[in-house]
């Protein structure tokens, strides 16, 4: 096997640069854009996974994954750790932290998918 770099299809980054573009224009579809803190965090979010996204579709390294696993985790936790939860908020931000929970999942579940892919395209085999 080579040391040359692996050819990718790019379509986990493509499906996060997807939840990206969801996430930026959720707060109106969802009508959660009077909630300023799930707002803002949708917006700062998204751009982050769409800059790192579009980086690994440039040239791929496994730290802009990284960096998505971890934009990825934050909206998993966000709803708790900003306090707008059903629970600690009031019931309009549910739709917030339902879809910063889906989509902080799904960016966690491509990004490493397409790690997982990255290490078994350039695992060197044993030569005889």
């Amino acid at each position: 096997m080579t040391n040359q770099t692996p050819k990718f299809t790019h379509g986990q980054d493509a499906g996060k640069l997807a939840l990206a573009l969801w996430l930026f224009v959720a707060p109106w579809i969802l009508h959660y854009n009077q909630a300023p803190l799930p707002r803002w965090n949708s917006y700062a979010v998204a751009i982050v996974i769409a800059v790192f996204s579009l980086a690994a579709m440039l040239k791929f390294t496994r730290w802009e994954e990284w960096i998505n696993i971890v934009a990825g985790f934050w909206l998993i936790a966000s709803p708790w750790v900003l306090g707008y939860t059903s629970i600690l908020g009031p019931t309009e931000t549910l739709p917030a932290a339902a879809n910063h929970l889906a989509v902080g999942l799904a960016v966690v579940i491509l990004s490493l998918w397409e790690l997982n892919v990255w290490e078994l395209a350039t695992r060197t085999r044993p030569r005889n």
